[in-house]
């Protein structure tokens, strides 16, 4: 996964939209269907499972809903944000022998870190997270200095999923 530029005004402008619709559709679907079970099933009393199976429906719903529409063009910058946390996360796992390359001096090592630290550069900027930049921007410059006195040329761009398994 490559990293691309997002435009941080679009992008949380549509994630808020999204995370709204996410909301109101859960609730409406939910108490609908909480409603339409009770009905059908216990002519209108209260029933804590109905109510239960209500929401199970409506986060069914939201769930498959939102499924269908994340490959749109309304949902890319959101859908792009989730898939490189996901990425991220995957690197995160990896952490000890990612750690036990780079003091291997591993090529591909530094190639994950890099893109590692710049994809939660970019993921911290567009979700407003400043508490921690500080130190990750100083990680970034130490690792960018290694780079350049030990292999010049690693990119970002460089990295590809594939090198990931490699570290196990």
């Amino acid at each position: 996964m490559k990293l691309k530029k997002i435009d941080k005004a679009r992008y949380q402008e549509r994630r808020s939209r999204i995370q709204w619709a996410m909301i109101a559709g859960l609730f409406a679907t939910s108490l609908g269907f909480a409603e339409l079970y009770r009905y059908l099933f216990v002519g209108g009393e209260s029933s804590l499972a109905l109510n239960a199976a209500g929401v199970a429906t409506g986060v069914a719903i939201v769930t498959f809903v939102l499924f269908r529409l994340r490959d749109t063009p309304y949902f890319d910058e959101v859908n792009y944000v989730w898939k490189l946390k996901q990425e991220l996360n995957r690197i995160y796992r990896k952490t000890k022998p990612l750690d036990q390359a780079l003091e291997a001096g591993s090529r591909d090592a530094l190639i994950i870190k890099l893109y590692s630290l710049e994809g939660s550069r970019q993921v911290y900027d567009l979700d407003d997270n400043t508490l921690t930049m500080s130190e990750l921007v100083k990680q970034l410059d130490e690792l960018k200095s290694r780079i350049e006195n030990e292999t010049p040329g690693v990119t970002h761009d460089d990295y590809r999923p594939e090198l990931l398994e490699r570290l196990s």
